[in-house]
């Protein structure tokens, strides 16, 4: 009888312990993080040629935006959506909110509300949390913060002396990051095929896992996607769409 009862107690403590317990989380395969930050007005342009009832938020004074922290393995890109069991919770994200509407934007006007911000915690985030800095969600979120103070692409390119609403040679803006930041980056474009014409769309810079900057020439079509003979405009504001045709009524 006594051992009858000690076998239920030893029972009801596992179960109350498996009910609590965090179950192991597996540490995802990736051998670099991957800092993007995107042209505000080039992503508009893509929103609005995607559906003339598509409307986009931009940031106020020309500001570049984050898009995300990737980790990636090299010659591929991912992993991706690492830990179902991670899930977004806006309410982590309280005391950064204020900061993360400014620094890392939905251009998509009219979308749920945060659903960016999500997309990216659970497609990236829940790959790096191995990494202390970026162990949960408020971490993810405030390390973009912080490098986006440190590796702001408008400083940067400013300070290389590239203007906006300027064209240049995708070996210029290369230039640019490697004369300020001494590393080598990726180029992201956003191509007009009726106008041929390029704008620069996306800007990403490579970090290890100690988040010391690293070159990016092990990711996945480095240096760009850049058509190479096309000049690369720099827009101060979205480019403007080609309107189909007027059909005149008969």
């Amino acid at each position: 009888m006594l051992i009858a009862g000690i076998l239920i107690v030893a029972s009801l403590v596992s179960q109350s312990l498996g009910k609590n317990a965090q179950h192991p989380v597996a540490v995802a395969n990736y051998d670099l993080l991957i800092f993007t930050q995107s042209w505000p007005p080039t992503s508009c342009y893509e929103w609005e040629e995607k559906s003339p009832k598509h409307e986009c938020n931009l940031p106020p004074n020309e500001e570049w935006s984050i898009h995300g922290i990737w980790p990636t393995q090299n010659h591929t890109m991912g992993p991706f959506f690492c830990n179902e069991s991670l899930h977004f919770d806006l309410a982590a994200l309280e005391p950064l909110r204020a900061k993360l509407e400014v620094k890392w934007i939905d251009v998509h006007k009219g979308g749920k509300p945060h659903e960016f911000w999500k997309h990216e915690w659970e497609k990236h985030g829940t790959c790096a949390i191995d990494i202390e800095e970026v162990s949960n969600e408020k971490k993810y979120f405030q390390k973009g913060l912080d490098l986006i103070e440190k590796y702001d692409m408008k400083g940067v390119l400013a300070q290389a002396g590239l203007a906006l609403n300027r064209s240049y040679d995708l070996q210029d803006y290369l230039a640019a990051v490697k004369k300020v930041l001494g590393t080598n980056a990726y180029v992201e474009c956003v191509r007009n095929h009726k106008k041929n014409e390029s704008y620069l769309s996306e800007l990403r810079i490579c970090f290890d896992k100690k988040f010391q900057l690293i070159d990016c020439n092990g990711i996945p079509e480095f240096p760009s996607n850049c058509k190479r003979s096309d000049k690369i405009i720099y827009p101060a504001s979205p480019p403007e769409l080609i309107a189909p045709p007027t059909v005149k009524q008969v």
